[in-house]
């Protein structure tokens, strides 16, 4: 989005220097050997190697912790993740689309060093602002956070006894360290919104981190004017797309709510099968869907109806959380792939 400027770096935690190189060589191997080109650095070897060759660069000061996160966050907004789907407020919006006007509204409110600029955090303790970027008709407003959490590890259980043989069981849990990206970005030529969220460990927690980042900006910007897009819609949009024989995406499986309640789904027998296909299961989810609503879409869309979008020859997995209003994307994928997907959703919602 343009130039963005890179702020001073606040101090490091040695927690945050050794998280921020294991965030990193999570990434897909592709990622990481392009990030190794790019820092003039050896792309080959086992994840060892790889982590070893990065620490001594970083040691000699070849390569810095910035760099590292400044790569990161060009990596991670379109990676795992959920999407909720807005529309613009309906007041005038046109004194947003003036730069200077968005930079005087943050110094009032002691923010000023964000506009344009990047904060490289790591892993701040609470949601904390990184960047607020006004470029090309969009506004962009990241903020990070650290999360952890314990995972229930039942094979990792023990038993054992006391002296008098009374019998002790211990319970394991595996601890997770996570660095949560939420982006809200507002194209102010279309006046529609996304507020993106890197994948969490609970279903639930999507409403909440929403919740918290809508509270960190609301004393500048008030995203509770703008309108979440119904995206049970697009379900059944994309549902009868596929039944009439040109297909964007391809249905895994399908869900409709009654509307006193009752879900129905039909879920086809592997991800590269679709659930269109056998008469008397497209006639009865017909029905379904002709009184019900969308309310959780598993799809496909298929690489080789991803339009202009470069590279993309693979399937794009993506679930429409219809009843949450949110697109998740369970795997990685590119900017453009993210984009195109969510803009066509959008049009079918």
């Amino acid at each position: 989005m343009g130039s963005i400027r890179l702020l001073g770096p606040p101090d490091y935690s040695a927690e945050e220097r050794e998280a921020l190189i294991d965030f990193v060589l999570a990434l897909r191997k592709s990622r990481i050997q392009e990030f190794l080109e790019d820092a003039e650095l050896a792309r080959s070897g086992t994840k060892q190697d790889l982590r070893e060759r990065l620490r001594a660069s970083l040691n000699a000061g070849e390569l810095t912790y910035e760099k590292l996160v400044e790569f990161l966050d060009s990596v991670a907004p379109w990676g795992k993740q959920h999407v909720f789907l807005y529309q613009g407020p309906r007041n005038d919006i046109q004194e947003w689309k003036d730069p200077d006007h968005v930079q005087r509204l943050l110094k009032q409110h002691r923010l000023g060093k964000h506009f344009n600029a990047r904060l490289p955090l790591i892993l701040p303790e609470k949601l904390t602002l990184s960047s607020v970027a006004h470029a090309a008709g969009r506004l962009r407003v990241t903020a990070v956070e650290k999360r952890e959490y314990a995972e229930r590890t039942p094979d990792l259980d023990e038993v054992k006894e006391t002296g008098r043989g009374e019998k002790i069981s211990l319970k394991a849990y595996v601890h997770h360290l996570t660095r949560t990206i939420t982006a809200f970005e507002w194209d102010l030529n279309a006046n529609v919104a996304m507020l993106q969220i890197t994948q969490l460990q609970r279903d639930g927690a999507y409403e909440e981190v929403a919740g918290r980042f809508f509270q960190l900006v609301s004393p500048w910007l008030d995203i509770e004017r703008f309108g979440l897009v119904d995206l049970r819609q697009a379900i059944r949009g994309l549902h009868e797309i596929e039944e009439r024989g040109n297909p964007e995406a391809r249905s895994h499986g399908v869900h409709y709510r009654s509307p006193r309640g009752r879900t129905i789904s039909a879920h086809s027998p592997t991800p590269r099968d679709s659930v269109v296909g056998e008469k008397f299961i497209d006639e009865a989810m017909e029905s379904v869907r002709k009184y019900g609503v969308g309310h959780l879409g598993n799809f496909y869309w298929q690489g080789d109806k991803l339009g202009l979008v470069p590279n993309a020859r693979e399937d794009v997995h993506f679930i429409i959380v219809g009843a949450k209003s949110r697109v998740n994307f369970p795997t990685p994928n590119t900017e453009e792939v993210v984009r195109h997907v969510l803009q066509r959703v959008r049009a079918i919602s």
